[in-house]
């Protein structure tokens, strides 16, 4: 149907004479070629459509109706459906590098209190032998491809590119290393799954970690577990003679007397004390002892024997009055850790480093903690009291939570020291053998 309107436009109409005669506009018709409007072909396809609805549905107004109703409910799904995918999107691109998993995990480290050089270890590894050239993977079709695995997202990290990224390690020979950084990596990722749930986490840094990809490689132990341990007779000469080496100064000798004195406590952690950890009137030194997995810090309260206070006697008269640190050429800065090795190296210049005219076998400070363990054992100290006196194995539920004074195992570790300094003091002030020979001649010659 066609209907005229004043202004001389003509609208078509699609018109039903049932269900109450509804009458629905299709558009206004097309008179010339240059006006506006819809060709007569056009207007009836428009009436066909309208007419199979009605053949179909009814009611022609009420079904267009429940068509933009659920085209509307569509709309508002499809937008929701993209705001869901943008969501996920941008949740996905937060997600972190392995690259920024490992920088996380030195941060955290650093909070912790973990030392300096320890954090500089870190930074090494993660730029040296984590970061830097793309490593090369085959694919399944047998072609090569580099892949920057440190750059991508942590939980995308399988463990055969964690074998990728230490395999390079492992080919130039440095086995001990290949298996530091894989331990490295295996206490990052520790570090992603539990950080990122923690009720009490400061970062907001994501990494969606479902697993520990660097757990299941394996690494070869290729470390031999130190066996160095000076005899009786070594430990003698080392200590009368240490301080006889011109290179070697005054106080550095007598790191190693105290070393010993103390029942082989480690002299890196002695060494950084100063002279307030070292309680001369109630005589104990206390050690913050950050050795171990974790590098948790924990004091150590170590008695000090006679003789070890005779050590400290003496170098405190070999410092100015206003020393700092009792292990310090100039009392105001602990002498650095190569100092030690390199003061072994001195000594074993020198014909001091001999017994019965051969050479002694070589040894490092390392192995002064070992000697002493095994000094204690020859000479029947139990090894519970050993280990308690060296700070081994003094971890634990109980300990943490009910015997975590420390200070309060002074009485119970001062019989052993005493113990110990008494074997000590037997080795030490004992004449020897070759000595003890000539005395006897000179006496029955006199006779």
């Amino acid at each position: 149907m066609f209907e005229c309107r004043a202004s001389g436009a003509v609208e078509g109409y699609y018109r039903r004479r049932d269900g109450g005669g509804q009458k629905i506009k299709l558009g206004v018709f097309k008179k010339t070629p240059k006006s506006p409007g819809l060709l007569l072909t056009e207007l009836r396809e428009q009436a066909v459509r309208y007419a199979k609805i009605a053949a179909e549905h009814g009611d022609i107004k009420a079904y267009l109706a429940r068509c933009a109703a659920e085209e509307e409910v569509e709309q508002a799904e499809r937008q929701r459906q993209l705001h869901e995918q943008q969501r996920l999107a941008a949740i996905e691109a937060s997600k972190g590098t392995l690259s920024e998993l490992f920088r996380d995990y030195i941060e955290d480290r650093r909070r912790d209190g973990v030392s300096a050089a320890q954090i500089k270890e870190f930074e090494r590894v993660l730029s040296k032998d984590l970061e830097g050239e793309k490593v090369v993977a085959v694919s399944k079709e047998g072609q090569e491809e580099r892949l920057d695995i440190m750059n991508m997202k942590a939980k995308d990290v399988r463990p055969e590119h964690v074998n990728l990224l230490l395999k390079p390690i492992w080919d130039r020979g440095a086995g001990r290393q290949t298996g530091k950084v894989r331990s490295f990596l295996v206490a990052a990722f520790n570090f992603g799954l539990k950080a990122e749930h923690h009720i009490d986490r400061s970062s907001a840094k994501s990494y969606g970690l479902q697993m520990n990809p660097a757990d299941p490689v394996t690494v070869p132990n290729t470390s031999k577990p130190g066996e160095r341990s000076l005899t009786d007779k070594e430990l003698k000469q080392f200590w009368y003679t240490i301080t006889k080496v011109d290179s070697v100064g005054a106080i550095m000798a007598r790191v190693f007397h105290f070393a010993f004195a103390t029942a082989g406590q480690r002299p890196l952690q002695f060494i950084r004390e100063p002279w307030t950890s070292y309680n001369l009137q109630k005589k104990y030194l206390k050690i913050i002892d950050s050795k171990g997995r974790g590098s948790k810090k924990r004091a150590h309260f170590v008695p000090l024997s006679r003789r070890a206070l005779q050590v400290l006697e003496q170098v405190r008269a070999l410092q100015s009055p206003g020393a700092v640190y009792p292990w310090s050429v100039g009392g105001q800065k602990p002498i650095h850790a190569s100092s030690l090795s390199h003061a072994v190296s001195e000594w074993f210049a020198t014909d001091h480093a001999k017994m019965n005219g051969q050479p002694i076998p070589k040894f490092s400070p390392r192995d002064i903690r070992r000697t002493c363990t095994q000094f204690m054992q020859r000479n029947g100290i139990k090894d519970f009291d050993s280990d308690a006196l060296q700070s081994h194995g003094q971890t634990g539920v109980v300990v943490t939570h009910y015997r975590n004074n420390p200070e309060a195992k002074l009485p119970q570790m001062r019989p052993t020291m005493e113990a110990f300094d008494a074997v000590l003091s037997r080795l030490l002030d004992s004449p020897d053998e070759d000595e003890h020979q000539a005395e006897q001649l000179d006496l029955f010659e006199n006779r």
